[in-house]
């Protein structure tokens, strides 16, 4: 730990010391590799070796507020950062490791960083989102591929930790200009829809017969509950009102009230999964059109965040496979299932549509589509 904070005073970036620890085979603190944000962290929540005061012998608790849930009491990994006034700072000088003189010049390392960084973007500023983070990944290791400068993307598995071969770094527009493409012409084709319309079909039936099996099975319930109800009735007629008699009744009288308010719910949502689609040229149709206007709007830097939002959704992965016989190739994965939705609803792929209780299987026929680099 003390070589992290002589490093990063001497110059070296969090970068830089993640790949000089992973070349050493050093074992990262939860016993894998190292990343750039398991050294540096964020000062403000005091995560990171840099940052964690622990090492000069200060231990800091109440310093997030982690959400249970109420079903299981199980806590969640979203939390909120409590107030710096909340906090509970205890000395413990037996755990230091790192003097203060050194954590200090690593601090001010830390602050001279992050000026230079907020003079050289316009930022303080937040930047557009870019519109296919979260969705590269590389097919050597599997890392998610990061913006790197401007207008590239690399894997992180190369450039963060030095763990990765794949050298292969890609052009953002070009590659976001290509995706868009594939999305348009080559995943949503006439087979996909029809081999999309066959599965939903057969979900959808498959669906029906079991609701038709839930409503049969309510239905003989609901029968004995009436017979046994009469049978309760007339014991509290006779005058045997005992509480286990009165528990009885109303445990029933819930039971029926419950099926009947489930069969009126089935009754009138029926037809729900039954849904028609369009045919299938014209679901292409609406799905092209409706592409060609995502990438109309992605000259407005205001659209570009709402743009990332859609792709998400539709696309699940763009895969670079940088050691392909005729140069660098991307493979497209699409959620044909959202593609469907985003063509025939503004709001389907977002809130579920009408397919929201209709989980289709993609099976084989869904093929992803390639493109050179």
């Amino acid at each position: 730990m003390r070589q992290i904070f002589h490093w990063f005073a001497s110059g070296l970036s969090s970068i830089q010391i993640a790949k000089r620890l992973n070349e050493q085979a050093v074992p990262g603190p939860r016993g894998g590799q190292w990343n750039a944000s398991t050294v540096r962290g964020d000062p403000a929540k005091l995560v990171g070796i840099l940052n964690n005061p622990l090492y000069v012998g200060r231990l800091v608790w109440g310093r997030r507020h982690w959400r249970r849930t109420p079903d299981s009491e199980k806590r969640e990994r979203r939390y909120r950062l409590r107030d710096r006034s909340e906090w509970v700072k205890i000395a413990v000088p037996d755990l230091r490791i790192v003097d203060d003189a050194l954590f200090e010049a690593a601090q001010a390392e830390i602050r001279k960083r992050k000026r230079a960084s907020s003079a050289a973007s316009p930022a303080g500023r937040n930047r557009a989102k870019h519109l296919l983070s979260g969705l590269i990944r590389c097919s050597r290791c599997g890392s998610n591929y990061t913006i790197s400068g401007k207008d590239y993307y690399r894997c992180a598995g190369q450039k963060e930790r030095g763990t990765c071969g794949n050298e292969i770094s890609v052009r953002k527009g070009p590659l976001e200009t290509a995706t868009l493409a594939i999305l348009q012409e080559h995943l949503l084709t006439e087979d996909h829809a029809r081999l999309f319309a066959e599965e939903f079909e057969r979900e959808a039936r498959r669906l029906g017969q079991r609701e038709g099996c839930h409503q049969d099975a309510a239905e003989v319930r609901l029968k004995q509950l009436e017979t046994e109800l009469a049978n309760l009735y007339q014991n509290l007629l006779a005058g045997l009102a005992s509480p286990a008699l009165r528990s009885m009744i109303a445990d029933r009288e819930a039971e029926k009230s419950r099926l009947e308010s489930s069969s009126r719910g089935s009754a009138t949502n029926g037809n729900t999964a039954r849904s028609v689609l369009p045919p299938h040229g014209e679901l292409r149709k609406q799905f092209r059109a409706k592409v060609a206007e995502l990438r109309a709007s992605l000259d407005n830097d205001a659209a570009r965040p709402e743009a990332a939002e859609i792709l998400s959704r539709l696309v699940e992965s763009v895969t670079i496979f940088p050691d392909e016989p005729d140069g660098p190739q991307a493979e497209v994965v699409a959620k044909v299932e959202n593609l469907v939705a985003y063509a025939t609803n503004d709001n389907a792929a977002r809130e579920g549509g009408v397919w929201r209780s209709v989980a289709v299987v993609a099976g084989a026929g869904f093929e992803p589509a390639a493109f050179r680099l």
